[in-house]
């Protein structure tokens, strides 16, 4: 195998298995090792499909601290497989048609008059159609803004307009840290209220939250099987928002995973 890169985070791959996060679509099984790195692309093969896969050196994030339970390779966004490469994961878009073009007058006819006996003005139609494309304007700046935010490129900028408390009973999940498994969090935290699997028993990436309802929040914890969970973050559970979040040796945070956390 080809020596690894000097690129903080690389190096701690060679020779390790690892999964990506998240998962690559169209390939079934996530658990990967590095077969080689240039100065533009890192080349993986997957552990059991063996698939041999390029991936852009842009794509690739941050590196958990640890593979205990599981090494984890975040991806700056969500890719598929196929025709024997990897592409970025385009979500189905629906077109807003454009407004169409109104015809020109013809200067030799009079403008007809609608059925209310009043004729069109020019002035009218102006203002219809700068009404018009005032809101597709506007459409299209709150889809660019709300891409932008699921994909973690700038805050939610509805956080700034509506300031929602994110008062807690306690703080003790600050007392937890990534080598914290789910014995050491009910000692530090106390016995859940409730427990909550999000990922399903065959899953790859195994996520579960500690409820504590009665105290505002919820413990995340991830691990590769359900028997063997690490402490990655706490969020607000009114409203969703993230509490904290573990740093990762290689940069970043797991924040990014915790936005992402599947549907509960």
């Amino acid at each position: 195998m080809a020596a690894a890169s000097n690129q903080p985070g690389f190096e701690a791959l060679s020779g390790r298995k690892f999964s990506f996060y998240p998962a690559i679509r169209n390939i079934e099984h996530n658990e990967w090792t590095l077969e080689r790195v240039t100065w533009s692309e890192v080349l993986v093969i997957n552990n059991q499909g063996g698939q041999e896969i390029w991936i852009p050196r842009n794509y690739i994030g941050s590196v958990s601290s640890a593979d205990e339970p599981v090494l984890i390779v975040g991806l700056s966004r969500e890719l598929e497989f196929k025709a024997g490469a990897v592409w970025p994961h385009r979500k189905m878009v629906i077109e807003m048609p454009a407004p169409s073009a109104p015809h020109p007058a013809d200067p030799g006819k009079a403008p007809s008059a609608p059925a209310g006996g009043v004729p069109a003005t020019p002035d009218a139609e102006s203002r219809v159609g700068r009404f018009v494309g005032g809101a597709l304007a506007i459409a299209l700046a709150a889809c660019l803004m709300l891409v932008a935010v699921v994909s973690d490129g700038f805050p939610n900028p509805l956080e700034w307009l509506w300031q929602v408390s994110t008062e807690t009973a306690d703080q003790r999940y600050l007392g937890l840290n990534s080598a914290d498994g789910y014995h050491d969090a009910v000692i530090k935290v106390g016995q859940p209220e409730k427990e909550q699997w999000l990922t399903a028993e065959e899953a790859q990436i195994q996520f579960q939250l500690l409820w504590y309802p009665s105290r505002s929040y919820a413990v995340v914890m991830l691990g590769a099987t359900r028997g063997d969970t690490r402490y990655i973050g706490t969020i607000h559970t009114p409203s969703r928002r993230l509490l904290d979040s573990v740093r990762l040796s290689g940069g970043g945070s797991t924040a990014s995973m915790i936005r992402n956390l599947p549907a509960f």
